[in-house]
């Protein structure tokens, strides 16, 4: 049965979460989601056309 994606929701990290968020704006989809204050991931500085809020929990509260 097909299933019909609304939005992808990521933390922004490195490799598939970032892959998602790529694919999801490639094809119209909603995106958004929550990365650690100051947009850090393990390569750097998240990208601003990544719409993701940034939270003070830091890696940690990201994941939850």
């Amino acid at each position: 049965m097909p299933v019909q994606l609304h939005q992808i929701v990521s933390g922004g990290q490195t490799g598939a979460d970032r892959a998602a968020l790529d694919a999801g704006m490639a094809l119209g989809i909603a995106i958004g989601g929550a990365c650690p204050k100051g947009r850090l991931a393990e390569d750097g500085p998240l990208a601003s056309r990544y719409p993701l809020r940034e939270i003070t929990g830091g890696y940690r509260q990201r994941t939850k």
